[in-house]
């Protein structure tokens, strides 16, 4: 066993000492089992239920629970029935609605240890209005839970309430990266994210954007290439202003911003795409938040394309924006003319 899968076991070991016992009072000791389960069931307040964690866990517990096929298999499915009616019954209580980790590990353990689940499955399907699983005739779910790799691992850890763990998986996982590829700092930038590391992911967007760089300036004079990096470019790019600018880095986003514009604002539709709208809302945040910024910057210029043609119809927030960077620039034909168009 892999040390990052003893780490979560050993996170699991109270909630595996519970299955045994349940397992082992299910027939001698009924009043002790029905102690035991009840602590897992759904008690719901303020339309929230609050064992659910703990039924997450014990769940995880019994998937990886090690020697589980010497136990009784009419306990175990007894076990599995109860914790996946409970989480029906959450469904029909509480506020969330998704899938949740519980509900996908109970589904996969109740698909091993049950023969007929038709009529469970039509519950969860009707309790459950945002459910990735699908409960058909052919269920669907990860069959790759069991193997407990690295990427799982820490996922689950954070899924579970096991932060602590959850950094120390990151640092193993960190640990054994012998290249920092595009996939692997896209990882580390969503580990970071879930965590709300700011600072995390504006390093993580930030390598993610040179590697963008590098790969566009080499294949410049390859039209192919060049044009497949440029999208690249323009994706990673946004996302590194985007973080620059919630941190109130505007300096350093314009100069970024500045030294890109002529390449990116050649993209056919850059004006019409999520990527190049979310560029143009960051040019306005750093034209409202940065001084020295006049009517002939190039900045302005690049920002007021995008409301001088025909576009998308950009959120509220966005035109609000730009109102206010006209009124900066002292461009009242500008402002005018956007005016006009969003109370048409």
């Amino acid at each position: 066993m892999e040390l990052y899968q003893e780490k979560l076991i050993n996170a699991l070991k109270m909630y595996q000492n519970d299955f045994d016992n349940m397992v082992n009072s299910f027939y001698e000791n009924k009043e002790n089992f029905d102690v035991l389960i009840k602590k897992y069931s759904c008690e719901s307040e303020d339309n929230v239920d609050k064992n659910y964690l703990l039924r997450a866990r014990l769940s995880f517990a019994i998937l990886y629970y090690k020697n589980i096929k010497a136990l009784k298999k009419d306990v175990v499915k007894n076990i599995i029935v109860y914790l996946f009616e409970e989480e029906i019954k959450d469904r029909k209580t509480s506020k969330y609605k998704g899938i949740g980790i519980s509900l996908e590990v109970l589904t996969f353990l109740l698909n091993k240890y049950s023969k007929d689940n038709k009529a469970l499955f039509k519950q969860a399907k009707e309790a459950n209005t945002d459910c990735s699983i699908g409960y058909d005739s052919d269920v669907r779910f990860e069959d790759d839970i069991e193997k407990l790799n690295i990427l799982y691992t820490i996922h689950y850890a954070l899924e579970l309430g096991f932060k602590d763990l959850y950094y120390e998986l990151i640092d193993i996982w960190k640990s054994s990266i012998k290249v920092w590829d595009r996939i692997n700092l896209e990882r580390l930038r969503d580990f970071e994210i879930e965590v709300g590391n700011k600072e995390g992911e504006l390093n993580a967007n930030k390598e993610l954007y040179s590697i963008a760089k590098d790969n566009y300036e080499k294949n410049k004079k390859n039209v192919l290439l060049s044009k497949k990096n440029l999208f690249y470019l323009l994706s990673y790019l946004g996302n590194y202003i985007e973080n620059l600018v919630r941190l109130s880095k505007y300096d350093e986003a314009y100069d970024i911003l500045i030294s890109n514009i002529d390449d990116i604002k050649n993209i056919d539709a850059f004006y019409n795409i999520n990527a190049g709208i979310l560029i143009v809302d960051c040019a306005l945040k750093i034209i409202l938040n940065k001084d020295n910024i006049d009517k002939d910057n190039v900045l302005w210029k690049f920002s007021k394309i995008a409301f001088s043609n025909e576009h998308l119809s950009y959120a509220k927030a966005v035109y609000d924006n730009f109102i206010k960077c006209a009124e900066k620039m002292n461009d009242l034909e500008m402002k005018e003319k956007v005016l006009k168009y969003i109370n048409n």
